[in-house]
């Protein structure tokens, strides 16, 4: 999400608008009609520059009912995309700032469970003859380039183990059962290996399910049960061999949606084993993105689209790491250049137009009508491609989407402006929806879960909303439920990635709720709220880039403010100010050109503060420092000049309240020079 946004809550302080602050596949036709991009061009196209969105925000959202009859997304291993060589593309798409992880080397031998003192990828096929149990097979045969050596031991008469090996190491141990034995008798076998292992279900190629324990290699082939899709809990084969990156991935995959903790130790242990791994990449990307460390995870993804740039996944995920950085035109660019790469995966054309409706809402210049709209053709997606049997895992997939497409609509709806100003009351209306299958989903989930409650993204929202409407009535009992949720949540998980993401969210969210009641003149409340920002965002920072310490800065300032405007609380005031001002020297002696302009707009915001508050000398050189961050960030081509105009029109007001008539001419010449166009 942009860092960098206008607020009707905006902190001003002259007249003149200062803005300080399972697979199914659907057919070609089908296809070409639902990409993401090509839709948002269709609507726009149907009135020409006068188009209007397909719907109004005062019609009812599509009922969460229509994410239970989704089918899965479709996938062609192995095909490059549609938008050519990403890989190499990237590099010459400016200022993305992404390149390959550099993989050091890592020495990891090869390990698993053994039996009979033999383990797989260790142990010479050779030297089965001087294994005492081993040494004389009942039959030996070389079937497609593999040694198979077939034992029938004497104390297991009706049982046979084949050790298969592969240019002369053994690759596999096979247990074929006489007849089908429970799962508990069957871990008896690697009952030491496999005890504290977390086991996973994977579908072989000829129909079977195997109960795979990916730290030792250890599956156990399941006998089929009586729906092809759910196995029974007998086992009928027992298979040992070389530990692989591939149960890891799979299994990481699945605990991204119970554990990020969980999921990001198992992409770290695949390519210890594998480092070309294009999934690993992906998954520590997105436990990346979640904590916010944007560095890594962009090295990650890039990685992953090298090593394999025909998922649709990997370049939604880019393109959300970019949205959520604040690097809006070159996530814009990015979509442009791998448009097609969605053609053939619906539930990633949904993902796609979703993303594309971020772009609308977060650009410099908003087109809030267009962000509607695709929000809305999201749903509409959602609604028609609903008609196939869903799996569970499906069912999720899309409630998940259809939360967020309702979410979407409800920001755009917000800050519109409206001619009804009732319209933009209809946002609430969005965010009900939204909240409804985020139940759903925590019920889903289920008590196994390690994630924070899907809620948190619907309170984080509302609050967002509120910023435009703070004297809706809703907001008070958001900051309640949240407040109340994230402590309970925190106190039990053990899973730190998911608690870090938990706990930036939640700040996030109550330091708007503070800025809410401050616009209501609650001052009680919004201390409340800023203290509890605090301590979320104070514990999550240590995972984020240094710019976005600025928010506790910020959030410091207000409470500094809140504590001597509406306490009268002078030493409670004096606190927060100090603390403000000793993290912006901070920051301001590592900002780099790039993020100097988000460095820049935050010190004008507090230098507003500060004058507001009494602190006038502190304001008029806050403001200037803003100028100087600014002024950097316009050297190096990340602003124009309207950046400035801000703090020097407040450079102005405060020169001409100080009686400082050569400064406040100096000061309004500079504004008159950077004022945006009219």
């Amino acid at each position: 999400m942009s860092r960098t946004r206008r607020l009707r809550l905006a902190l001003v302080l002259t007249a003149p608008a200062l803005l300080a602050t399972a697979s199914w596949a659907i057919s070609d036709a089908a296809a070409e009609e639902a990409s993401p991009i090509r839709q948002a061009v269709a609507v726009e196209a149907e009135g020409g520059e006068n188009a209007k969105i397909v719907q109004t925000a005062a019609q009812t959202p599509i009922s969460s009912e229509t994410g239970a009859r989704l089918g899965s997304a479709g996938r062609k291993t192995g095909e490059r995309s549609k938008g050519g060589r990403l890989a190499e593309e990237l590099e010459n798409l400016p200022n993305l700032g992404v390149r390959a992880v550099d993989e050091t080397e890592v020495e990891h031998a090869p390990h698993g469970a053994s039996l009979f003192d033999v383990m797989p990828g260790t142990t010479k096929f050779a030297d089965l003859k001087k294994n005492p149990i081993l040494a004389k097979p009942v039959a030996e045969e070389v079937v497609d380039g593999y040694e198979v050596a077939t034992y029938q031991p004497p104390t297991l008469p009706d049982t046979t183990i084949q050790i298969v090996g592969i240019k002369g190491v053994v690759e596999m141990i096979m247990i074929n059962l006489s007849e089908p034995r429970t799962e508990t008798d069957a871990r008896k076998v690697f009952a030491e290996e496999i005890k504290d292992s977390r086991p996973i279900l994977v579908p072989d190629e000829i129909g079977n399910f195997r109960e795979v324990f990916p730290e030792k290699g250890v599956a156990f082939v399941l006998e089929k049960g009586d729906n092809p899709a759910i196995p029974s809990d007998r086992v009928v084969q027992i298979v040992a061999e070389t530990v692989k990156a591939e149960y890891f991935i799979l299994r990481a995959e699945q605990e991204l949606k119970t554990s990020l903790k969980n999921a990001r130790d198992d992409a770290e242990h695949a390519l210890l084993h594998e480092k070309n791994s294009p999934g690993a990449h992906w998954i520590l990307t997105k436990t990346h993105l979640a904590v916010g460390d944007f560095a890594n995870a962009r090295r990650h993804i890039f990685q992953a689209i090298k090593l394999n740039d025909s998922m649709a996944q990997f370049h939604l995920t880019l393109i959300d790491a970019l949205i959520q950085s604040g690097e809006i035109d070159a996530a814009s660019r990015y979509m442009e250049a791998v448009e097609d790469a969605f053609v053939e995966h619906p539930l990633y054309q949904i993902e796609g137009v979703l993303l594309g409706s971020a772009l609308k809402r977060e650009a410099a210049e908003p087109d809030y009508d267009g962000a509607i709209s695709l929000g809305q053709s999201a749903l509409k997606m959602l609604k028609t491609l609903g008609e196939a049997n869903p799996t569970a895992d499906v069912i999720a997939a899309g409630k998940a989407l259809e939360m967020r497409a309702n979410l979407a609509v409800a920001l755009a709806v917000a800050r519109k402006s409206w001619k009804d100003p009732s319209d933009q009351e209809k946002a609430f209306e969005w965010i009900e929806a939204a909240d409804e299958i985020a139940k759903e989903l925590d019920a889903a989930r289920g008590e196994k879960s390690d994630l924070a409650s899907a809620r948190l993204e619907v309170w984080r929202t509302g609050l967002e909303v509120g910023l435009e409407m703070p004297d809706a009535t809703q907001l008070d009992q958001y900051a309640r439920d949240l407040r109340s949720t994230v402590d309970k949540y925190l106190a039990k998980t053990l899973d730190e990635v998911s608690a870090a993401s938990a706990r930036w969210t939640a700040g996030q969210a109550l330091a708007n709720a503070a800025k809410i009641f401050e616009a209501r003149k609650d001052y009680q409340q919004a201390i409340i709220s800023g203290r509890k920002a605090l301590e979320y965002l104070e514990v999550a920072l240590q995972f984020r880039p240094e710019t976005d310490r600025a928010i506790v800065g910020v959030l410091n300032a207000r409470l500094g403010a809140d504590f001597i405007n509406g306490l009268k609380n002078a030493k409670e005031a004096s606190a927060h100010f100090a603390k403000a001002d000793a993290l912006f020297k901070k920051i301001e002696g590592e900002v780099k050109p790039k993020d100097a302009a988000e460095i820049g707009t935050q010190l004008a915001a507090v230098g507003a503060i500060y004058w507001k508050s009494g602190k006038k000398e502190e304001g008029v050189a806050m403001l200037k420092r803003s100028v100087a961050v600014l002024a950097r960030a316009l050297e190096a081509g990340v602003v124009d000049k309207t950046a400035l105009y801000v703090p020097y029109a407040n450079l102005a007001t405060t020169s001409k309240a100080l009686k400082n008539a050569a400064d406040a001419a100096k000061y309004a010449k500079l504004a008159e020079a950077c004022a945006p166009k009219k």
